[in-house]
């Protein structure tokens, strides 16, 4: 398995709607909110939260680590964790459209437009990406642009 394979594996598409809000319940991006939506945060989720990190530390460099982690992360709406977590997955492997898609909305769901265009942008140039993560960037692309 080449290096980039393992956490391949993990399914990262898995995640997808975690961070794109995709499917049928999915509201219009301009339905939307920027901020995540308030979550209930359970004593489980934070020890649960608090045990992802602390792995993280443990295995920084571990693909599937890190995906853990950015999915806890965002249930409990520490986005920017997330991001940390996603941004380590580059460092992994730069060419990869599906993390930074993620990267992309997340920034998008911060506020922080400049970031998210720049991640979007480059998964809807990029050959590697799919004709579904190109066509959900452009649509995030496109409500950035709105006044």
């Amino acid at each position: 398995m080449t290096r980039k394979g393992p956490w391949r594996a993990v399914g990262l598409l898995a995640i997808l709607p975690l961070f794109c809000e995709v499917g049928a319940g999915a509201q219009p991006l301009s339905a939307q909110s920027q901020a995540p939506a308030p979550v209930a945060v359970t004593d489980a989720m934070r020890v649960l939260y608090d045990a992802a990190f602390q792995e993280t530390l443990r295995k920084p460099a571990d693909p599937a680590t890190l995906v853990g982690f950015a999915e806890i992360a965002v249930k409990v709406g520490d986005l920017e964790g997330a991001i940390s977590a996603l941004d380590r997955l580059l460092l992994i492997d730069g060419d990869q459209p599906d993390v930074k898609l993620e990267l992309g909305v997340l920034y998008f769901r911060l506020g922080s437009f400049e970031a998210a265009r720049s991640y979007l942008d480059e998964v809807r140039t990029s050959a590697r990406a799919s004709t579904a993560a190109k066509a959900r960037a452009a649509e995030y692309i496109k409500e950035i642009k709105r006044p």
